[in-house]
């Protein structure tokens, strides 16, 4: 195995890096999301549920003064199932719509999974800001913003419209789990001093539902 890991580092790691280092800036953003995976079966015998180690990371300063419609899946694991969806309508109806179905299946187990947002990422950015971070096993993670100008006056929701919008759980056998860290952290600094709608969902483990809904429906006329 090591001389497999060695061969696919000789051969695509290494020249891609040297690439990066000579085209690219001094200053640069990194997303990494990091994942081993483990299966060795005896001869005649059934591929075993993975073993996996996962991190998915975003570094210092990364997205810093962004602005617009700044949409980030990040994930590291398996089977984990993740959007960013933004609608915006301006027209006389003011009708706008959002929705998505998603679901994940797999058995497994994780050693260690770890999730992490370092200092001074995505500070200062303004708009509409949606992030994504997994690490782990059929983690589900959904953020929606619905942004339409109506002529009618705001309603209130009711609870089957609020319960709608909100994550459920999926059911897992007890060959799913988590055997070792699991550690989901975000700088204190992150996200200073953004402005606009800021959605994160963050999840290190295994069959974790996030998820994040904002909608707005000023008076028509109104300008974003």
């Amino acid at each position: 195995m090591n001389a497999i890991m060695n061969a696919i580092t000789n051969a695509v790691a290494n020249p891609l890096l040297r690439q990066v280092a000579k085209h690219s800036p001094a200053k640069y953003t990194c997303l990494s999301a990091f994942f081993v995976c483990v299966a060795m079966p005896a001869l005649g015998q059934a591929l075993p549920a993975p073993i996996a180690s996962a991190d998915a990371a975003v570094s210092a300063g990364a997205l810093a003064g962004a602005t617009g419609v700044i949409a980030i899946n990040e994930a590291a694991g398996v089977a984990n199932a993740q959007s960013n969806a933004t609608v915006i309508a301006v027209n006389a109806a003011g009708l706008a719509a959002n929705g998505s179905d998603q679901s994940a299946r797999t058995k497994g187990r994780v050693s260690s999974a770890r999730a992490t947002i370092a200092a001074n990422a995505f500070s200062f950015g303004a708009g509409v800001i949606s992030v994504n971070q997994a690490a782990g096993i059929a983690n589900l993670q959904r953020n929606s913003v619905v942004l339409g100008t109506a002529s009618a006056q705001a309603q209130g929701l009711s609870d089957s419209e609020l319960s709608a919008v909100a994550p459920r759980n999926q059911r897992f056998d007890n060959r799913t789990g988590i055997g070792g860290v699991r550690e989901a952290s975000i700088a204190d600094d992150a996200f200073q001093h953004a402005g606009g709608i800021v959605q994160v969902n963050q999840s290190a483990g295994a069959g974790n539902t996030t998820a994040n809904s904002f909608v707005l429906r000023p008076p028509a006329g109104t300008l974003f």
